[in-house]
C-alpha cells in the first residue's frame, strides 16, 4: 500500500509507490524539488497525479538555489536506473531537463517518462527512425537478428524452418492471421542459407510466401517481431542491407580474374561453380525472378576471354535481365544478392 509521510516545509516528504513489473529494463526514481514561494500544500495535488504514472519511487523536498533539473543513469546498460531531479515552481510548474509541464499533463509527463526508460536520455531528444523506433532500440533489434544460422535450408520446410529460427531469437515472434497457413503450403526454400544471419534469413525464407516482417513495440516498452503480408505494411525489415562500400572492397573474391570460356551450361550451374570461389552465399530474389519470368536453368554462353568473377555474373544475368548486388546482413557479413534489372 503507498504511503506517504508529510513533515515541515523544509523537510523530506517520501513517496513510496507500488513497483509495478516493467517490460523494459529501465527504471526511473524522480525527486522533485520546489523552489521559490511553491503551495506547499499543491505537494499533495502532485503526488496524487504522479501515483498514476506507475512510477517506481517519488521524493518531494524543499529546494535550495542551486537545484537545476539533472538526470543522473546508474547501474548497468541493461538494467539501468535514472535518478530524476524535477523542479516545482511557484507558476505551478514542474521543469524536467528540456521540458516544462503543467498538474494536468499527466499523458505528456508519462509520455517523458517513457522516452527516458526507452532510450535513455537520448531518448529525450531522439526523433524516431524507422518502423518508429529510436536508434537505440533499432540498434538493439539488429543485434538481436546478427546471430547466424545453424542449419541447412537449402529444399527446407519454410514452416519448419521459420520456426527453428525464431525458436533461437530473444525476440518474441507473432504470425498475423493467414501467415501459418501461407507457410505451410509454401514451395521448399531454395537457398543455402546456413552462416547468413537470422534477420537476413527470416526475410528471405518469408519473401517467396509474400510474408514479411517488422519489428513492433510489444507491451511495456519491449520489441517484437511481427511476421505479416507484404501487402499490410509500408516498410519492412530488408533482406539484407547496402553499403557505402563498393564491391570490391565488401567481397575481394568477386574481382579475382581468370580465363573463362562457357559454352551452353544452364545458368544456375555457372551461378554455383562461381559461389563456390567467392566465398560468400548468393541469394536469389525469388520474387522478382518468378514475376519476370527468370529461368535459371536456361542454358547460356560466353566466349573465351579473362574476366572476373562479378564480370562473368555481369554478361550472364544480362541475358535474362538480372544482375548482383553485394548486401550485407546483421552481422556485416557480405552476400551476393542476385535480382531483376526492373
Amino acid at each position: 500500500m503507498n504511503r506517504i509521510l508529510i513533515f515541515a516545509y523544509a523537510a523530506l516528504i517520501p513517496l513510496l509507490l507500488a513497483s509495478p513489473t516493467f517490460a523494459a529494463d529501465g527504471r526511473i526514481d524522480l525527486e522533485l524539488v520546489t523552489v521559490g514561494d511553491f503551495p506547499f500544500e499543491q505537494t499533495r495535488d502532485w503526488v496524487t497525479m504522479l501515483q498514476k504514472l506507475n512510477l517506481d519511487g517519488v521524493k518531494i523536498r524543499a529546494g535550495t538555489e542551486d537545484d537545476v533539473p539533472e538526470i543522473a543513469t546508474e547501474g548497468s546498460e541493461k538494467s539501468p536506473t535514472y535518478r530524476v531531479k524535477g523542479l516545482l515552481t511557484p507558476g505551478g510548474n514542474l521543469i524536467l531537463k528540456g521540458a516544462k509541464f503543467k498538474l494536468g499533463d499527466r499523458a505528456a509527463i508519462g509520455s517523458w517518462m517513457d522516452k527516458l526508460k526507452q532510450g535513455g536520455e537520448e531518448g529525450l531528444t531522439a526523433k524516431p527512425g524507422a518502423f518508429g523506433l529510436l536508434p537505440k532500440q533499432l540498434a538493439a533489434v539488429h543485434a538481436a537478428l546478427a546471430g547466424p544460422v545453424v542449419f541447412s535450408t537449402a529444399g527446407g520446410a519454410p514452416k519448419d524452418m521459420i520456426d527453428k529460427l525464431t525458436s533461437k531469437l530473444s525476440l518474441k515472434v507473432t504470425l498475423d492471421s493467414g501467415a501459418d497457413a501461407a507457410l505451410r503450403s509454401a514451395e521448399p526454400f531454395p537457398d543455402e542459407l546456413l552462416g547468413v544471419s537470422s534477420g537476413t534469413s527470416l526475410a528471405a525464407i518469408l519473401r517467396p510466401s509474400g510474408l514479411v516482417f517488422v519489428p513492433v513495440k510489444g507491451k511495456g516498452d519491449s520489441i517484437e517481431l511481427k511476421i505479416t503480408d507484404s501487402r499490410s505494411v509500408e516498410k519492412s525489415w530488408p533482406v539484407g542491407w547496402s553499403s557505402d562500400k563498393g564491391k570490391g572492397q565488401l567481397l575481394p573474391d568477386l574481382f579475382k580474374t581468370l580465363n573463362v570460356e562457357i559454352a551452353d551450361t544452364p545458368l544456375e550451374e555457372s551461378m554455383a561453380a562461381i559461389q563456390k570461389r567467392v566465398n560468400a552465399p548468393f541469394l536469389l530474389d525469388q520474387n522478382s525472378l518468378a514475376r519476370q519470368r527468370v529461368d535459371l536453368k536456361k542454358k547460356l554462353s560466353l566466349p573465351k576471354a579473362n574476366l572476373s568473377y562479378a564480370r562473368i555474373l555481369d554478361k550472364l544475368l544480362s541475358q535474362v535481365k538480372c544482375k548482383i548486388e553485394v548486401r550485407l546482413d546483421e552481422a556485416d557479413k557480405p552476400f551476393v544478392w542476385v535480382t531483376t534489372l526492373k
